[in-house]
């Protein structure tokens, strides 16, 4: 038997599978697009590089002109009370305390004040925080020591309040502040919550995403976010809100390049500036400088805990978590951020405890201003566009420094609304209250409605002024001393003047005619027909003289009524006649700008305060003279009962048929201007005794008059004259009246 042999069965080779011509397309298509995406993406960085670099390096931002009240000037005999230095440290919003720390904060101590006053920028430089102790007696500033020279200086002063923001159309309002400026405490605190790995990180951060979402989730609610500050950065400067997937793309994308382009710390106080953190009726607030002021009124550098917590608190949402509207709702914030900076530490136990506690403390809405005075504020708009005609340049950082005096303007205000309250209901009103020696705004009020920003009655209503105008002519004939002097006799019998509108008899107020008075008594009397007589003597360019010498700029066609007040002028015209009447003759254009800084504290504008001599000396010490009369006896009398021992000098003034009430007066620093009236033009039945003249009153109640003191000039001495003739007479005469007069080389009279 054959032994047969098994056959093994063959194993068929696999042959290599064959790729498909259109598998082969597919590979090469998608190579070719991942070449064309990844081109088209290189590119789209390029540019997006070369546009985000640009426009963040020449990145101007748009920062309001800021404008300021004066600085408080304390120095030793200064009419300034301790009261009203209280009150300038509330509208400062500095804390009283009963130990002192840190700048912001004062305290009272018997007649002593000391004030650690903060670092601010002035007209005319920086000053760093200093602490000094103000003593007071008699309404005086009695000394100022400054405890770091431990000896006492002649001066100290306080920084000026910010009272506007001049916001442009795009309605962005902020203040900028530098990294360094920000405590420490601030910057920490705001990492924690919003972007804790920013220093580690390039721009995005998806371990912040995911470590957001189990912080949330554990908390659950949103207490941190996911996006990095430098994404916020991006969305906030670059971008619209706009939710679409692209946006976020190009936010990440404008990330990575900020921060591969620039430090970390240009693009944290980037942030600081730029933050969308609040909204003042029409006008954006940007960045935790202006949103520290916004909220609780006072700088960065003075927020407590709870403060500052709830300050970052509000950047997840500002209009969500607004305190002055939803109250519950931002607490509840404020509280979660104060917890997670206990959490880590940032806050101790103690600390914690106490932030919860406190309730949110914002200011009212607007109160960051800290004062709403649109009149002032229209005054210095109409200087701006003489001093800085490109309105752009407003937008640039500038700091405007007014004359304006807080404490002024708010007694303007309320010497208005209190007294027109008791008045008629269409009454309206304008006041301008004037530092005359320097020839200076304070306060400035233009109409019933001291805070609505309409039509400015103070700057622009012409109305007859009444016998506001008769110093005008008087003091044109003092300054003829070898014609008229305070004797001089004047007579009052009734008079019948032609004149182009028909015979004119003008009579006094009373009706009553005294035959011959005074020059003296005529003008504290306010007497019409001697007035008029003495203006025939002079003629009417005299009247226009004067009234240009004083100050009027502008030209008015007068006729024979103008001698007793039928000129039109605004209640600002009249404040600047009355500020040369008031400053010895000396004539200063009034202002309400005293200075303007540039954005690195460079000087842009400052006031040349040019004095002139319009009239002398002499000539208008006689007629202060003769105006204080008119407070003592005349038609102001009731100024001397309602302040006994304070010395005014003022001026009542109605037009006729009562449309007008008017009144100018001053002590020995400040000058006042004030008018009543109807924009109808219809009578009011006030004269300006029992009118304006009590608005005047009103404000001096509220701010402590500075009794009027005048050294007499070296021309001026003691006459006696004629109370017949009104001659200067020998020292033996009987019948003789003793008042100052200019001295000249006229023979005396014989007695009579």
């Amino acid at each position: 038997m054959t032994e047969q042999t098994k056959k093994t069965p063959r194993t068929k080779k696999k042959q290599p599978a064959k790729t498909s011509g259109f598998g082969r397309y597919l590979m090469w298509l998608s190579i070719k697009l991942g070449l064309v995406v990844g081109l088209a993406l290189t590119i789209y960085l390029i540019y997006l590089d070369s546009k985000i670099t640009q426009l963040f390096s020449n990145h101007h931002y748009e920062v309001p002109a800021q404008v300021y009240a004066r600085s408080l000037e304390l120095k030793p005999g200064k009419n300034f009370s301790q009261q009203q230095l209280l009150k300038e440290l509330e509208l400062l919003r500095y804390r009283k305390v009963d130990k002192i720390t840190g700048p912001g904060q004062y305290q009272a101590q018997g007649s002593q004040v000391v004030v650690y006053r903060r670092s601010a920028q002035f007209a005319d430089g920086f000053d760093e925080q200093e602490v000094f102790t103000v003593s007071f007696g008699a309404g005086r500033v009695a000394s100022v020591y400054d405890h770091q020279l431990k000896k006492q200086v002649n001066k100290a002063r306080l920084e000026p309040q910010l009272i506007h923001h001049l916001v442009s159309q795009q309605q962005e309002d902020r203040e900028l502040v530098a990294l360094q400026d920000v405590p420490e405490k601030i910057r920490d605190a705001l990492l924690t919550v919003e972007d804790r790995d920013f220093y580690q990180h390039h721009g995005v951060s998806l371990w912040s995403v995911l470590r957001a979402f189990w912080v949330n989730l554990q908390a659950g609610r949103t207490v941190q976010g996911g996006s990095t500050l430098t994404q916020q950065l991006a969305k906030n400067m670059y971008l619209t809100e706009d939710k679409k997937l692209i946006r976020k793309v190009n936010e990440a994308l404008i990330a990575l390049i900020l921060d591969y382009r620039y430090s970390k710390d240009e693009i944290l106080e980037a942030y600081l500036n730029e933050i969308f953190i609040g909204q003042f009726h029409n006008n954006a607030v940007h960045g935790f400088g202006l949103g520290s002021k916004f909220y609780f009124g006072k700088p960065l550098n003075e927020l407590r805990p709870a403060e500052y917590a709830l300050l970052i608190a509000m950047v997840k949402g500002p209009s969500y978590y607004d305190p002055r509207r939803f109250g519950a709702r931002a607490k509840s914030r404020r509280d979660l951020v104060l917890k997670v900076l206990r959490d880590e530490q940032m806050l101790s136990g103690a600390e914690y405890q106490a932030a919860v506690e406190q309730p949110l403390a914002v200011i009212p809405m607007g109160q960051h201003l800290k004062a709403k005075a649109p009149a002032y504020l229209d005054a210095v708009k109409r200087e701006l566009k003489h001093i800085i005609p490109d309105q752009d340049t407003l937008q640039s950082g500038l700091k405007i420094y007014t004359y304006m005096d807080p404490q002024a303007q708010q007694a303007a205000e309320e010497a208005v609304r209190q007294r027109l309250a008791k008045l008629q209901d269409k009454l309206e009103a304008a006041m301008v209250v004037t530092d005359y020696q320097a020839g200076a705004y304070k306060a400035i009020v233009g109409g019933r409605d001291v805070h609505f920003a309409g039509y400015n009655r103070a700057l622009d209503a012409r109305r007859q002024i009444g016998s506001i105008v008769k110093p005008v002519l008087y003091l044109q004939a003092l300054s003829r001393p070898a014609q008229f002097s305070l004797a001089t006799v004047l007579d009052d019998s009734p008079i019948s003047l032609r004149t182009s509108q028909g015979p004119w008899a003008p009579k006094n107020f009373d009706k009553k005619f005294r035959g011959n008075v005074t020059l003296l008594q005529s003008l504290s009397e306010s007497l019409n027909v001697p007035t008029v007589r003495l203006g025939l003597m002079l003629g009417l360019p005299a009247l226009k003289t004067g009234l240009q010498q004083l100050g009027l700029e502008r030209d008015v066609k007068l006729q024979p009524s103008a001698f007793l007040g039928a000129v039109e002028l605004t209640p600002a015209e009249v404040a600047q006649m009355y500020q040369t009447i008031a400053n010895k003759g000396k004539y200063q254009q009034l202002a309400a700008i005293e200075a303007i800084t540039g954005p690195q504290s460079q000087a842009v504008y400052q006031r040349r305060n040019i004095v002139q001599q319009r009239v002398t000396e002499e000539a208008d010490y006689l007629l202060q003279y003769a105006m204080q009369q008119a407070t003592r006896s005349g038609t102001s009398k009731s100024l001397t009962s309602q302040f006994p021992g304070i010395r005014f000098a003022g001026k009542t003034g109605t037009s006729s048929d009562h449309r007008d009430s008017w009144f100018t007066g001053f002590d020995h620093e400040t000058s006042i201007t004030i008018w009543l009236g109807r924009d109808d033009n219809k009578a009011i039945g006030l004269t300006g005794g029992s009118g304006a003249l009590t608005l005047f009153a009103q404000y001096f109640r509220l701010t402590p008059p500075n009794s009027l003191f005048r050294a007499v000039p070296v021309d001026i001495t003691l006459g006696r004259f004629s109370a017949f003739s009104g001659l200067e007479v020998e020292d033996y005469c009987d019948n003789a009246l003793i008042l100052p007069k200019i001295i000249t080389q006229l023979p005396l009279s014989d007695c009579d």
